[in-house]
């Protein structure tokens, strides 16, 4: 009888030599779990169920479950498809994140670079901007920077506070960012507004509040100037930490004028930080006429420094005696040329403008010299020589009196073009040659004159500017503040101090040939038959466009007329009936009076001397009686020589300056100044015996 195999618990059959991890591997619990979902087959056998129990409730032996090596356990088809299923759906899902990833660093990318893009292409809001282009950006732009910066330039450009205080609502927003200083700015245009409405209270708000938040900027100094009192605590405050700053220079020259014991320290504060603020160089001189001699030494020795640099040495050696001795002249050798000219040993002259002539010769020097070169050149006849002289001179300075000369003698023009329409004031233009980009330019570009002048101040401290670019933004800033006086001696000496290669620039002779009181001088010209660029030339000249202008011989306003002569210009016609009862100096204090009895008193020098305008822009500087006794001899044929030959050093730097300025208003604001042609014949002395140079 065979024997029957022997089964373990699970109800397995044990083949030979398989042993006894061969059975438990069969009967181990995956294959357990693998029959529970092979449907009928599984529950057709009637001793599954009691093999399965009793697999589960065996007791694995240490040393079997040591070396058993279970087989990788086979899935059946649907438990496949759903793994499969998941694994495709986070592949799907991975898929879709980083998809969804790459687009949003694309558009991020596409964003950025879109708006950098727009922002170049976006026209600039500032003060050239159109009014429309202002106010839609102030309105509906998205970016808040982009609305203030609008709102500024708009407020800026308010004809009064209320409109100004509508741009400005809400603006004050941030925090100081580098040199912009958008929050304070927008805090010290509410607090003048209120100012300006009469709201004391509304106005020391934003006052107190500027102060609070922005105790550095430039425009705390106003703040501590108005919420102070000289002397006390906030204005010692504001001559500590912006001692340049124009407030803290109104502050010191209110001390200096008030009687005290601190008078000196407002004098010397003045003296040190700003000696060309309105009003200071009368005071300081006042200082050291009246007390120089009482001073102490350091004081009057730092007094009689800043009165130099004014150029009233006078002054200065009131207070400081021996401080104001002439050094050597700088002028030597064109003395030296000019005697020779007017000798006209033209053999010495012209070895003499060749030893002068340097290669880094000032524009000033540079244009003299080669004019003179080249009309001694014509003397001697080397016309070709002398011609391309002249050429270059009118392209290098062509609205100077040498360039207006040159362009005579080339046979270009005679006189200048009388203006037909005077603009009623000069365009703004952008602040000097160099592009910055700095608070200064940043204010000036929105319309901020008056705060752009004084960042400046408070930056340059007590440096006065020397190079010819520092000097052209200052005298364009104090253009802008109304201090013309200083404005244009800065923006001349910044024109003429160029190097000669350079040359003149057209922006910069636009800004130092402004115009103001544009109505009243075109009036006044055409009452009396002149040509208003002549005027406006005799105003740049005599008062630097200051009708309270008082000179030390006497002669008052715009057009600095002495009273006596103004008494005999006066008709009936001549005082408005307001000004009527009130003085003579008074009346002459009006632009309007006062050019309206200079226009009358050029047009009789002009019929004086028939129609000669050398002779009557003399006339008007030295009187005719002494420009009668200087004889006419060589005036039609050399009036370049006529002019050297002027006794007085003033007239004739009078007559030349006055010629240049009526040159150059015709040029800039009427027909523009013809080039020299590349070819063609110049003017001959023998081709042109007429009345007139040319």
């Amino acid at each position: 009888m065979p024997s029957v195999p022997k089964t373990g618990a699970g109800g397995s059959t044990a083949s030979p030599g398989s042993g006894k991890s061969r059975s438990l591997i069969e009967e181990s619990p995956w294959q357990d779990l693998t029959r529970q979902h092979q449907g009928s087959a599984s529950a057709s056998h009637p001793r599954s169920a009691v093999a399965q129990s009793a697999v589960r409730r065996r007791t694995w032996p240490r040393g079997l479950m040591s070396h058993a090596k279970p087989e990788r356990p086979r899935f059946p088809p649907l438990l496949h498809r759903r793994r499969s299923l998941v694994r495709r759906r986070l592949a799907w899902a991975a898929a879709g994140w980083a998809l969804l990833g790459a687009v949003s660093l694309l558009s991020w990318v596409l964003l950025v670079a879109g708006r950098n893009a727009l922002a170049q292409r976006r026209p600039p809001l500032n003060r050239w901007s159109s009014a429309a282009l202002l106010r839609r950006t102030a309105r509906y732009s998205p970016d808040p920077s982009q609305r203030r910066q609008a709102r500024l330039v708009l407020a800026a450009a308010s004809a009064g506070p209320n409109e100004q205080l509508y741009w400005l609502a809400g603006q004050a927003w941030g925090e100081r960012r580098g040199l912009r200083t958008e929050p304070s700015v927008v805090l010290a245009l509410l607090a003048m507004a209120e100012q300006r409405r009469g709201r004391k209270q509304e106005a020391e708000a934003h006052w107190r509040s500027l102060l609070l938040r922005f105790p550095d900027t430039p425009a705390s100094a106003d703040a501590r100037y108005w919420l102070g009192d000289p002397g006390d605590a906030l204005h010692q405050e504001l001559l500590e930490q912006f001692p340049a700053h124009p407030s803290s220079l109104a502050s010191a020259l209110t001390t200096a004028q008030t009687a005290g014991p601190r008078q000196l320290d407002g004098a010397l504060h003045l003296a040190r930080w700003g000696p060309r603020q309105v009003g200071g160089e009368y005071l300081l001189a006042n200082i050291c006429f009246q007390q120089g001699s009482q001073l102490p030494t350091a004081a009057a020795a730092v007094l009689a420094n800043a009165l130099l640099q004014v150029d009233n040495p006078a002054a200065a050696e009131a207070c400081q005696p021996g401080v104001a001795v002439s050094g050597t002249a700088t002028e030597e050798p064109w003395t030296a040329i000019r005697e020779l000219l007017l000798q006209r040993s033209w053999s010495k002259a012209q070895t003499a403008l060749a030893t002068a002539a340097a290669p880094r010769l000032i524009l000033a020097e540079a244009v003299r010299l080669d004019f003179w070169h080249g009309f001694v050149k014509q003397q001697l006849g080397h016309h070709g020589e002398a011609e391309r002289l002249w050429r270059q001179v009118a392209q290098r300075a062509p609205w100077s009196y040498y360039g207006w000369l040159s362009q005579v003698r080339l046979g270009q023009v005679i006189w200048p073009s009388p203006l037909q329409w005077v603009p009623p004031r000069s365009p703004t233009a952008p602040l000097g040659r160099i592009s910055r980009d700095d608070a200064v330019t940043w204010l000036w570009n929105t319309g901020l004159d008056v705060l752009a002048w004084e960042h400046w101040r408070h930056w340059r401290g007590a440096t006065a500017p020397q190079d010819p670019d520092a000097l052209w933004i200052e005298g364009q800033l104090r253009l802008a503040v109304m201090d013309p006086w200083m404005g244009l001696e800065q923006l001349d000496a910044a024109s003429w101090n160029r190097p000669a290669s350079e040359g003149q620039l057209l922006d910069l002779e636009q800004v130092r040939h402004p115009i103001f009181y544009a109505r009243i001088l075109a009036d006044a010209a055409q009452r009396h038959g002149l040509d208003p660029a002549l005027l406006l030339a005799i105003a740049r000249q005599e008062s630097r466009f200051r009708p309270a202008q008082r000179s030390v011989v006497g002669a008052l306003g715009l057009l600095q007329l002495m009273p006596a002569t103004a008494a005999q210009l006066m008709t009936s016609t001549s005082v408005p009936p307001e000004w009527a009862d009130q003085d003579l100096e008074t009346q002459l204090l009006d632009a309007e009076i006062n050019a309206d009895l200079g226009a009358r008193y050029l047009a009789e020098q002009l019929r004086n001397w028939r129609q000669q305008p050398i002779l009557a822009i003399a006339s008007y500087n030295a009187g005719p009686a002494a420009v009668a006794g200087w004889g006419m001899d060589g005036l039609e044929e050399q009036p370049e020589l006529w002019i050297e030959a002027i006794p007085y050093a003033e007239t004739r730097f009078y007559v030349k300056t006055v010629l240049e300025s009526w040159w150059a208003y015709s040029c800039l604001h009427g027909t523009p100044c013809l080039s020299p042609p590349e070819q063609g014949g110049m003017a001959r002395e023998e081709e042109n015996p007429g009345g007139r140079p040319g």
